[in-house]
């Protein structure tokens, strides 16, 4: 009996020994799930179920799968999604279109379970009909103001109709462009269609002219089964009509918000006092109690946008009473440009922006001196002002080697509201070349089309200078890196002018140049920068 219990304990062991344990440890896993079977199989024909299915090598899960779920073309059609181990399910309402080709674009919605690694390119076509469809459509999608890519930018062909708004209709087949900017719209119909792109930052394939932006091509996209291979450029335009978000009335002045920018306001006072106003920002036109007004103005009131967009209205200005101890008018400000932080050529050029229209100034009373001792005479400066009175451009020849200094007296600028800035003075080094680097270059326009050239920082933020002429040439740029673009200006207002999908109008051409320029003082760059095409 002893023995026979000896051996039963040797045998377990033993059984023990050679069972298999998990490995602990080693190389995390990062091999994506593998489709190994669906239903539909992959390019399918004359499918007329409403419920699909994939099988996987490994237990998956979804991720925001409704979201992330592409299906060409745009389908009412709901589903559900189901998980079951290796398989994910949807189940839809209702049976497909007949005689459709459908293309399942899963993005990265499905994912292995033990490391989330999503399956990729997971891609499923299916027919409905006898005939795979065979149209594809691919490109690239740019930005149009720096000619970088955009990423998840939304690709649509659309039914030709007279009536197509991207704000209403939703794209027929669409696609999402990848970090490089590239799509490809695949499987659809050969047919004539429209082809947009929208940024759609709300993922509801349509498009909000306030916040996102288009591109369109101008003609008829003909889908054919060879490719077709398309550049499209990203602008925005808000094209939403303009109106009167709110009113803020005031004791010594009356303020009108509107929803968007506008370019310009022009204002007729019907058979009253004309009250001194300005656009104190893009958004807010503001009219100053002077003289100060009990009853209600009426006025006439134009506003435009940059697109052109105007909206004419009659509007009713009253001032809030005066009640209790009467209230001081804010102080005027001032504020230079450049900054004295900043150095600066002998040729001094000025821009003094007042945060209320001027009524007077007293240019005897600014006084500009040259390496401390040299006073500037007066015929040698010049002044000009903006149609508000809040901006004034001050143009000096100085000969100054060390430093310039602007003394602004009190009294100097009398504004609206009567009061004055306080006494101000900006002192300012003059820069020495050998501390920068220049940028000569040329532009090959063989049809003299108008242009000008902007200079940039490295993230296309802030515009350093601008030119408009070739051979043109950039000086005193300070050490560091710079982007450099040619705006096309054929309509010669001296801006850069946005497009139009309603108007069909597209934007006026920005040609970047590829790579970044990298300063260094004391040093000069010259090349043929700008190749300009013909019309």
């Amino acid at each position: 009996m002893n023995r026979l219990a000896a051996l039963i304990l040797a045998s377990l062991v033993c059984f023990q020994c050679a069972q298999k344990v998990a490995p602990t440890g080693g190389k995390k896993d990062e091999i994506p799930p593998k489709l190994v079977a669906s239903h539909p199989v992959n390019k399918a024909t004359n499918f007329k179920e409403n419920v699909i299915t994939l099988t996987f090598d490994e237990y998956v899960v979804i991720d925001n799968l409704m979201q992330k779920l592409i299906i060409t073309p745009e389908t009412d059609n709901t589903y559900t999604p189901l998980v079951k181990n290796e398989t994910v399910i949807l189940k839809f309402k209702k049976p497909f279109a007949d005689s459709t080709t459908y293309t399942l674009n899963f993005g990265d919605g499905i994912k292995d379970q033990a490391e989330r690694n999503p399956a990729q390119n997971l891609k499923l076509v299916f027919g409905t009909g006898a005939l795979i469809d065979s149209g594809r459509v691919y490109g690239t999608v740019k930005d149009i103001r720096t000619n970088q890519p955009v990423f998840d930018a939304l690709v649509g062909l659309y039914r030709l109709s007279d009536t197509l708004t991207p704000e209403r209709i939703k794209p027929y087949y669409f696609s999402k462009t990848d970090s490089s900017g590239r799509f490809s719209i695949e499987n659809t119909q050969l047919a004539n269609y429209l082809l947009i792109a929208l940024t759609d930052k709300n993922k509801n394939l349509l498009y909000n002219p306030k916040d996102e932006s288009i591109a369109f091509i101008d003609t008829i996209v003909q889908v054919k089964s060879d490719t077709n291979n398309y550049q499209l450029s990203l602008f925005h335009s808000d094209v939403t009509e303009p109106k009167i978000q709110r009113t803020i009335p005031k004791v010594n002045d009356y303020t009108l918000v509107f929803n968007k920018g506008m370019d310009s306001a022009a204002v007729d006072f019907h058979q009253g006092p004309n009250l001194h106003y300005q656009l104190e920002s893009p958004t807010q036109l503001k009219f100053y109690n002077i003289p100060a007004q009990t009853d209600t103005i009426r006025a006439s009131i134009t506003v435009r946008d940059s697109l052109g967009y105007e909206l004419t209205f009659d509007q009713k200005i009253m001032f809030l009473p005066q009640r209790g101890k009467e209230k001081q008018p804010s102080p005027t400000s001032i504020k230079n440009t450049p900054p004295t932080s900043e150095a600066i050529e002998p040729l001094l050029n000025l821009e003094l922006a007042l945060s209320k229209p001027i009524l007077n100034f007293d240019s005897t009373m600014l006084t500009i001196t040259a390496d401390s001792m040299i006073t500037v005479a007066q015929q040698n400066t010049s002044f000009t002002w903006n149609r508000d009175r809040t901006l004034l451009k001050l143009k000096a020849a100085t000969e100054a080697k060390d430093s310039v200094v602007i003394r602004i007296a009190k009294g100097a600028f009398i504004s609206i509201e009567n009061d004055s800035i306080p006494a101000t003075t900006y002192k300012y080094n003059i820069l020495k070349p050998a501390d920068f680097g220049i940028i000569r270059g040329t532009v090959q326009n063989p049809s003299g089309r108008s242009f000008f050239i902007e200079l940039l920082d490295k993230d296309f933020k802030n515009v350093i200078s601008e030119v408009n002429t070739s051979p043109f040439v950039f000086r005193n740029i300070k050490p560091g890196n710079y982007r450099m673009r040619l705006i096309l200006d054929d309509n010669r207002n001296g801006r850069w002018d946005t497009g139009n999908f309603k108007r069909k109008q597209q934007p006026e051409k920005i040609l970047v140049y590829p790579s970044e320029l990298i300063i260094k003082s004391n040093f000069e760059y010259e090349e043929n920068y700008f190749t300009i095409p013909s019309r």
